[in-house]
């Protein structure tokens, strides 16, 4: 907010438009009392000392003439005027917040971790200029990361752009106890509404994806060294696919050749596992082509898959 300069003489300007301004911010940030608000406003130096409450009153109303709703002071109120809605703000309808909601779930799928950030950050703001408090309460809860430390992924996103090794406590979903790792953080990705964290186990030397939630604990954190000796394991296959959106493709896929019916594509994945979970997802108009062994655990998949439902 602005103040005005010592020297000037209040009484030769008109200030109602300036103490509407600074009354509206100032019932905006929390309720108010009529003392707290004179207070503020000499503080601004836009009220002279010898002014009447009466002042501050009309100040009050003009508000209310340009549209904000604010209650009257009284005992259930602590003495203080509150603001419960001005035209400063939007509101989002329902079947709006319902249409919105629809959109994040569609497109959270794909989104980097980063994006993600970005929407939290977006209903946020919108959020903070909305009154509607089942409107905000659903804005807030649209985020994937209502359901995670955020500070926790904001620190661990950072770790793996610096490559840091770290040494953390983890439980595995059937595992009696949590066990002791030490492994490299290479990427953060959303998954099936999860956060995992894919990086290199130092101890089993291989690619590893970990569950971010079932990371209980972490010790200590360090730069890469040589002496930390990282294969860089990554599984690579081939597969052709039908009737497919190329908009869909994965940042570590590419389409090597079109046919008729299709495309050939490559693609790089963390390991097995993951690598697995894609040929999966696209159903039965993918076919595994390379490598003959990758191809081999596919069909065997499916085999343990149909005995199930048999």
């Amino acid at each position: 907010m602005f103040k005005l300069a010592e020297n000037v003489d209040i009484s030769q300007i008109s200030l109602t438009g300036a103490r509407g301004i600074i009354l509206a911010g100032l019932l905006m940030m929390e309720p108010r009392t009529l003392s707290e608000i004179k207070q503020a406003f000499l503080d601004y130096n836009i009220l002279d000392k010898s002014s009447s409450d009466d002042i501050l009153r009309i100040d009050i109303n003009t508000l209310k003439v340009m549209g904000c709703e604010i209650s009257r002071a009284s005992r259930k109120t602590d003495g203080k005027y509150v603001l419960t809605e001005h035209p400063f703000t939007f509101d989002i309808p329902e079947h709006e917040l319902k249409i919105l909601k629809k959109v994040y779930k569609a497109l959270k799928s794909n989104a980097t971790i980063e994006l993600l950030f970005e929407y939290d950050e977006l209903f946020k703001k919108l959020a903070s200029y909305v009154i509607n408090p089942e409107t905000k309460e659903g804005l807030l809860g649209i985020s994937i990361f209502k359901y995670f430390d955020i500070n926790a992924v904001k620190e661990m996103l950072e770790d793996c752009q610096n490559k840091k090794v770290i040494t953390l406590i983890y439980k595995k979903p059937n595992a009696k106890e949590a066990t002791q790792k030490d492994v490299v953080a290479q990427k953060l990705v959303f998954n099936n509404d999860q956060i995992y964290l894919y990086c290199y186990d130092l101890n089993k030397k291989d690619s590893v994806m970990l569950n971010f939630k079932r990371i209980r604990k972490i010790i200590s954190k360090r730069c890469l060294n040589k002496d930390d000796n990282i294969e860089k394991k990554q599984t690579k296959i081939k597969f052709h696919i039908k009737s497919f959106d190329k908009s869909l493709l994965k940042d570590t896929e590419k389409i090597t050749e079109q046919n008729y019916e299709g495309y050939f594509i490559e693609g790089i994945y963390h390991n097995d596992f993951v690598a697995m979970q894609r040929v999966l997802s696209l159903g039965a108009k993918c076919t595994v082509l390379e490598p003959l062994e990758f191809r081999n655990m596919i069909i065997g998949k499916l085999k343990e898959m149909r005995k199930i439902y048999e």
